[in-house]
């Protein structure tokens, strides 16, 4: 299956009621675990390179090693910019050959969400490359994650994701329903109202405490990308230390 277009998975599982994978990757170890881990169960994945972690990585030495994976995996792939900050941001990545960008400016107000995420959607549309936006916040309580989203966590707001999605013009959007490591209360009918008003695939993150039941249940209320790190980081951490 290889390299595939990114919306075209996401909205193949979303008309499917199911969700992909999406792991961010801080090593090569990482990146094989993770194709690895996808070929056994014929699972699609999303292969995800954090802007919030280029300080422990070459961006564009990991890239290389990441298409070609991609390119003879047995299994569909897609290459995300995660957490991008910026339109040169999204433009560097594009440029490296990632097929798909998350742009997390979640953090400024709507009007400035919107117009910073209306000018990658613009840019990343040109170049046949899906957006991911971002709407609520999802903050986090501890590690390196709570210096990079400290805070309270904002719900996503169904009227404002309807307005967000209209005038930014992207694929997917991100919602905030109370994920937060540590605490795996989620909004279910924030999660079917949101869905029910957008109309596009859904994307969550901080997840890693849910249980199974939890992550069983979201595809059904339109997440159709499901992110998750601190899990595989945390296990990799487990076993370097034993």
């Amino acid at each position: 299956m290889a390299l595939v277009n990114m919306r075209d998975m996401l909205y193949h599982a979303h008309e499917n009621s199911y969700a992909v994978g999406t792991f961010d990757l801080v090593s090569l170890d990482f990146l094989e675990a993770v194709i690895d881990s996808a070929e056994r169960c014929r699972a699609p994945v999303i292969l995800s390179i954090a802007e919030p972690h280029f300080s422990h990585y070459d961006f564009e030495l990991m890239m290389p090693a990441v298409e070609a994976v991609a390119k003879r995996a047995s299994v569909s792939v897609a290459i995300q910019l995660d957490h991008g900050s910026s339109l040169n941001s999204a433009i560097k990545a594009i440029n490296l050959d990632c097929n798909g960008v998350l742009l997390d400016t979640s953090n400024m107000s709507l009007p400035d969400n919107i117009n910073a995420t209306k000018a990658v959607a613009d840019m990343a549309h040109r170049c046949g490359v899906p957006v991911v936006g971002e709407l609520g916040y999802v903050a986090a309580i501890e590690g390196e994650s709570a210096k990079q989203h400290p805070g309270e966590t904002e719900l996503t707001i169904p009227a404002e994701a309807r307005a967000y999605v209209e005038r930014t013009g992207v694929d997917c959007l991100a919602v905030s329903i109370g994920t937060m490591k540590g605490r795996g209360k989620l909004d279910f009918p924030r999660l079917k109202q949101l869905n029910q008003t957008v109309k596009i695939p859904l994307v969550i993150h901080g997840d890693t405490d849910l249980n199974e039941d939890q992550f069983r249940r979201l595809p059904s209320l339109g997440i159709a990308k499901i992110n998750y790190f601190t899990g595989p980081s945390d296990a990799a951490a487990q076993t370097m230390r034993e």
